[in-house]
């Protein structure tokens, strides 16, 4: 496996080309990337790569666990996991999301969203 100076992140998008977008951002930027294509998924590598510490969610998503069910999940199990959530039409509020989970809306700035992560 490649060494990264960014470390490794987790992408979950059920959308083919925006999460092969996310992946390639978060690649440019340095980073190990890890991806699903829906919730349950998304446990099962954070279960099984102990490396990841940080999660990027689209909120709406196919089967029973959501973004929004994962953030808690990973707030809960991991919390060395740092967490975004994003999406294009709900807007969660702060009490949806788990304690120091970020939300950024749909269409967003790569660069801002990489920046979430660094550091």
């Amino acid at each position: 496996m490649p060494v990264s100076h960014a470390g490794s992140i987790l992408v979950v998008e059920d959308e083919a080309l925006l999460r092969m977008m996310a992946i390639d951002m978060f690649e440019d930027a340095g980073f190990i990337v890890f991806s699903a294509a829906n919730g349950r998924d998304a446990v099962r590598l954070l279960a099984e790569n102990a490396s990841i510490k940080g999660l990027f969610t689209d909120v709406e998503m196919p089967g029973p666990v959501s973004g929004l069910d994962l953030a808690r999940i990973a707030h809960d199990l991991y919390p060395h996991v740092a967490i975004l959530v994003v999406s294009g039409r709900a807007k969660p509020s702060e009490n949806d999301l788990p304690p120091g989970a970020k939300f950024v809306g749909k269409p967003y700035e790569a660069r801002a969203i990489v920046t979430l992560f660094e550091g």
